[in-house]
């Protein structure tokens, strides 16, 4: 029948409809990840940038304290021609040693920073490379999903179109019972009949609706889920002569 015709057509257009609807409703929550992913990156980037900066301070802080200790040393080296008695002498040797002693403490220090220093400007300079890479790519993925946005919405207005051709080739009755069925079962109102099962509800129907469907001289309903059936002919295989 063709008004049954009609109505697989109507909702195989609907489907599309629907199915090009829902990834439109998808792309920003995509286009959001990429937005958060990229200021994640920018993140570890300023992260490293601020490691490294503190790693400079400590370097200088540590510099200039190695620096004090070096006068202390020179001040108290100076004062060895001043010293009139062993006593005072040995007292002062402990006390350059101590001050010596903190001194090498102090440059293994600062050499763990210059170590530490070099790890970050080495991981600061990966992080940057991959940082503009990165940027890059997801820029360009934002740039296809917004192009996608485009087509996609042109892509339904198309449909629609064709849709109102359809829609008037249909009797209004019927027009109607098909828009509350797509209500009822979340757009989904006209659906095919495989082997006396439903492609709606997947329960069977009864055998003598099931030849019926078969004949296809009306509209009939699942009497379970109330949708429309319809039945789609096998294709018959080829025979090919051995001859």
């Amino acid at each position: 029948m063709e008004d049954l015709e009609n109505l697989i057509k109507l909702q195989q257009l609907d489907s599309n409809i629907l199915s090009l609807k829902q990834r439109l409703e998808s792309i920003p929550l995509e286009i959001r990840k990429i937005d958060s992913f990229s200021q994640e990156i920018e993140k570890k980037y300023e992260e490293e940038k601020k490691k490294l900066t503190n790693l400079e301070k400590r370097k200088r802080d540590k510099e200039r304290d190695i620096q004090d200790i070096n006068e202390k040393i020179k001040k108290l080296k100076e004062r060895t021609p001043q010293i009139k008695t062993n006593k005072e002498y040995q007292a002062l040797l402990k006390e350059i040693q101590t001050v010596e002693e903190e001194l090498r403490k102090e440059e293994e220090n600062l050499l763990i920073i210059l170590y530490e220093l070099d790890d970050t400007r080495k991981k600061l300079d990966e992080v940057k490379a991959n940082l503009e890479k990165r940027k890059e790519e997801l820029e360009n993925e934002k740039k296809n999903l917004e192009e996608e946005i485009s087509n996609t919405k042109k892509r339904i207005e198309l449909l629609k179109e064709e849709r109102k051709e359809i829609v008037k080739k249909i009797p209004h009755e019927l027009y109607e019972e098909y828009i509350d069925l797509m209500k009822k079962h979340k757009g989904i109102a006209v659906v095919q009949v495989k082997d006396s099962v439903c492609q709606g509800c997947f329960l069977h129907i009864p055998p003598q609706l099931y030849v019926e469907v078969k004949l296809d001289q009306s509209i009939y309903h699942c009497p379970q889920c109330g949708r429309i059936l319809y039945y789609k002919k096998q294709q018959q295989p080829v025979q090919v002569s051995s001859e």
